[in-house]
């Protein structure tokens, strides 16, 4: 018997479990999400105590999954599929067919009906962009060989998982003829690709630029959240994918300079409902049919890892690469996430997967997170001991991550482009130092960016922003933000990203100079401090003290 309370007890009692659980399994080195498909289980119908209004976290689930897909059309770039674009384009879609095609093989001689294995055969073809960027880290991705092999393929399997999710949704119809009906909604959701391209590209900007000339950030996350929920519902009622609407809104805002903003807004909404929604998948599995189907559970892990690496690190070797970056970018992406689990959902909601069989594929898919760093290290070891036996052999390490990343490295990044920030700008320009600056005022960062200034328009303190200006592989960061909140915000997270990079930050208060002090800021200045210094100089060289005397009494009053 579900417990009563309604949705707001339902919400407290699966959030508090996943941040126990999410906080216990970060703590002992696993991926979050491990904790919270575990509290999923928790608030479950098949564990004691309170039992979660399982309608309510689905609902709330459908959100995080709109707000995952849009953030990654947020992030999709064709650039970065340039180094490797042909190799993952080409070699992405046959991996996937491989993949495919072998689990639906399998399940179909163990007597699986052609749908269920075509569900099978989905769920082990994707990997999970999370699970990546856990493992090999963020600033490998783009500094070594393999991490780029990994991280364009995981970008094409992306696209992939939308036409998957179409098609999967059209095989598991209602419809007499599903190669019909599969080519009916593939059709409608080409049609609506283009016309959310063509349209979105030209009116979500706009909308969110008029919202951004208010000022107000409030306003401007409402019409965020608006942007991305409401194409996903419109893609609904036209009977598309929910994902594949919510892909195009961010996929239509990707080149907008609003783009960085709009991320950095959207990923805590995404954070928050994303957790519901690995809540759900925990509350949908069924202990008892893991235990019982462990061969099963079994095989398909071989299917989700081996199924993965080996084609992937042949069709890179075949590509030209050579077995120890192909084998490493294949060990990368031999696990299952997110993607996974929102197609085994489709395929539990159609009904095309049965209660135990969803419960097996998802006990298979969080095994493989589990072992996704110790996988990637083994197939690390494998393609470096066939690399060692081929002719020419080099050591594939870290390689430059091309001219444009090249380009930034080493820069300045100015938070705030006021008085201040211009002022320390033009400077930097006037030496020939790069630099790129972030400012949440819109009208201010359109003037600045037709003057050709590298500026980013969102909140300074937001982590997505500050990765977007490269604070990682930063030099110096100067924050000049009349915000004393954001400027902690900014200085913690850019002393996380990069341990090395020098800080000179502004402080109001002689409470703030202090608490940035604390916080890693090498050099703060207090604008009183600085006025008051400049009096003292002026008023002392009157009566006739020399600038080395007055040098020395500044200091020692500072």
């Amino acid at each position: 018997m579900e417990a009563p309370g309604g949705l707001a007890l339902t919400l407290l009692a699966s959030l508090t479990a996943a941040l126990v659980l999410g906080a216990i399994a970060h703590r002992l080195g696993l991926a979050p999400i491990i904790g919270y498909v575990a509290a999923g289980l928790l608030v479950g119908p098949f564990t004691p105590g309170f039992v979660a209004d399982r309608s309510q976290v689905l609902a709330l689930a459908d959100i995080g999954v709109a707000l995952l897909m849009f953030s990654i059309g947020l992030r999709f770039r064709l650039r970065e599929l340039a180094s490797v674009g042909r190799l993952a384009l080409l070699g992405t879609p046959a991996q996937v067919a491989v993949t495919l095609g072998i689990g639906m093989g399998v399940a179909l001689l163990l007597g699986a009906q052609p749908v269920t294995a075509a569900f099978i055969g989905g769920i082990a073809s994707i990997s999970s962009s999370v699970v990546l960027v856990k493992i090999a880290g963020e600033e490998s991705l783009g500094a070594t060989l393999p991490g780029r092999i990994a991280l364009g393929w995981s970008v094409a399997q992306d696209l992939i998982t939308v036409v998957l999710v179409v098609i999967l949704a059209a095989l598991a119809g209602d419809s007499g003829d599903p190669v019909l009906e599969g080519a009916r909604s593939v059709g409608l959701a080409l049609a609506f690709v283009a016309a959310t391209l063509a349209v979105g590209s030209r009116v979500l900007p706009r909308i969110l630029a008029w919202v951004a000339r208010l000022g107000s950030r409030e306003l401007f996350i409402v019409a965020v959240a608006v942007v991305a929920i409401g194409t996903s519902f419109l893609a609904g009622l036209l009977g598309v994918s929910v994902a594949l609407g919510a892909f195009l809104a961010g996929l239509a805002l990707a080149e907008s300079d609003l783009a960085a903003s709009v991320l950095g807004e959207v990923v805590p909404l995404r954070e928050l409902f994303a957790t519901l929604f690995f809540v759900s998948v925990g509350l949908l599995l069924e202990p008892a049919a893991i235990l019982d189907g462990w061969l099963a559970v079994a095989g398909l892990l071989v299917l989700i890892t081996a199924g993965k690496a080996l084609p992937i690190a042949g069709l890179a070797i075949l590509g030209g690469q050579r077995p120890a970056p192909a084998f490493r970018a294949g060990g990368l992406l031999a696990q299952s996430g997110e993607f996974s689990f929102v197609i085994a959902t489709l395929g539990l909601q159609s009904g095309a997967l049965g209660a135990p069989t969803f419960s097996q594929a998802m006990g298979a898919v969080v095994i493989s997170i589990l072992l996704a760093e110790p996988v990637a290290g083994l197939a690390t070891r494998a393609g470096q001991w066939l690399d060692r036996r081929r002719p020419g052999s080099v050591d594939p390490g870290a390689v430059p991550a091309g001219d444009e990343g090249a380009a930034v490295r080493r820069h300045a990044v100015i938070l705030g482009y006021g008085r201040v920030g211009r002022t320390v700008a033009r400077v930097l320009e006037g030496r020939g130092f790069p630099f790129i600056t972030v400012d949440a005022d819109y009208p201010l960062v359109r003037a600045a960016a037709g003057r050709g200034v590298p500026v980013i328009y969102g909140e300074a303190g937001s982590p997505a922003i500050l990765d977007e200006a490269r604070v990682a592989e930063a030099r110096v960061l100067v924050v000049a933000l009349p915000d004393a909140l954001a400027t902690r915000q900014a200085v913690t997270y850019a002393r996380f990203r990069n341990a090395r990079i020098e800080i000179v930050a502004r402080a109001h208060s002689e409470q703030d100079e202090l608490e940035l002090r604390r916080i890693g800021v090498e050099r703060v200045v207090l604008a009183e401090r600085q006025v008051g210094n400049e009096l003292v100089r002026h008023a002392l060289r009157r009566y006739g003290i020399s600038e080395r005397e007055v040098d020395v009494i500044v200091r020692r009053d500072e």
